[in-house]
């Protein structure tokens, strides 16, 4: 326990130094028609986030197990490094979406190679040694969608997309203080807490690690910032969750802990997107049309929009852990969701805020 503690304590010390280093560094977001701030303000402070996880969780497992991490956690870990640079790169120069998203690909697919090495729950093989034996099957899955290579390529076509969605979900959602990152360091304590439950020991030390680095980013940036996170903190962290999420999808009993916590985020891109989309308009323009902008847009205090998100994914958590039917546990976790989007289009419908 005490090496652990001291690694939370170095991971936590690293990223607060090398945010207050980026804020020296002074590399401004200037703001612009879409922006909700309304002075230049340095960001980047996602490196200290980025950084600290990818530095310290090798050192935690060198430390607390006695060796380095091997294959099945090194690939996830390239894929979060090479997602991070080009972010910071992209933070810098502004990339096409094309070239973006095809690097989110490439990420992605180094995160799946990482999670196809992992042995199975049980003592059992790897993903990709069942796949070529033709005995790989997910249990409570129908059997009509097959065993063997076609469920492993039903596995991967599925796992790309949530990784691919889930990292530009959160950078998405990172447009007012606090927002994405406190979402995603309850995310990542509440992922190590059921991971520790079932004594995934890596999984568990990487979700704290990755929720303390998030948690020592926050006060530089919440209420008030002094920092933004930028593409590198919210798709190279956002990456990093989204691994974590499949990894808890595999190993623990609640395989959907990750889309419930991050309920209030997907949602609301995915409300966004398709009500743009049945609007006729171009669903990669940078627009300020997702709920938590429009809120604020409307009048809503941005520290209220940020503790109500943190308060969904806070639900969530707990909804999923509840031995209710998942139907039941699905109403319960939209609800919430269903009267936030009608009080925020009510609010946005009685004032001007023009098209959105």
């Amino acid at each position: 326990m005490i090496p652990l503690i001291l690694c939370c304590i170095a991971a936590a010390s690293l990223s607060a130094a090398l945010i207050t280093h980026m804020i020296r560094v002074g590399v401004m977001d200037v703001p612009g028609h879409r922006s909700s701030h309304a002075r230049p303000t340095p960001k980047g402070g996602g490196i200290g986030v980025v950084t600290g996880f990818l530095l310290v969780f090798p050192l935690s497992q060198l430390w607390t197990q006695g060796d380095l991490p091997g294959p099945a956690l090194l690939l996830p870990l390239s894929g979060v490094a090479l997602l991070a640079l080009f972010s910071w790169l992209d933070d810098v120069h502004s990339y096409r979406a094309a070239l973006k998203l095809g690097m989110q690909g490439i990420a992605a697919v180094l995160v799946l190679f990482g999670v196809g090495l992992m042995p199975l729950p049980g003592g059992g093989a790897s993903a990709f040694a069942d796949i070529v034996s033709g005995s790989f099957s997910i249990a409570g899955l129908p059997a009509l969608l097959g065993t063997g290579w076609t469920l492993g390529l039903i596995a991967f076509g599925a796992g790309f997309i949530w990784l691919v969605y889930t990292t530009n979900a959160l950078n998405f959602i990172d447009g007012i203080n606090g927002l994405a990152s406190g979402v995603m360091a309850i995310s990542a304590l509440a992922l190590a807490l059921v991971f520790t439950r079932v004594g995934a020991i890596a999984d568990a030390h990487a979700a704290l690690i990755l929720a303390v680095t998030l948690l020592a980013f926050l006060p530089f940036n919440f209420p008030r910032a002094r920092i933004f996170m930028g593409d590198v903190g919210s798709q190279g962290a956002g990456l990093a969750l989204a691994w974590l999420g499949i990894e808890a999808g595999l190993v623990t009993p609640y395989r959907l802990i990750l889309p419930f916590l991050l309920c209030g985020v997907l949602y609301d891109v995915a409300f966004t997107l398709l009500r743009r989309a049945l609007a006729g308009d171009a669903l990669a323009q940078a627009h300020r049309s997702h709920l938590y902008q429009l809120a604020v847009r409307s009048g809503v205090s941005p520290v209220v929009v940020t503790v109500v998100h943190w308060v969904f994914a806070v639900w969530g958590g707990g909804i999923c852990l509840q031995p209710w039917p998942l139907w039941f546990r699905l109403i319960a976790l939209l609800a919430p969701q269903l009267l936030w989007t009608a009080f925020v289009i009510q609010r946005a419908r009685g004032r001007d805020l023009g098209k959105w």
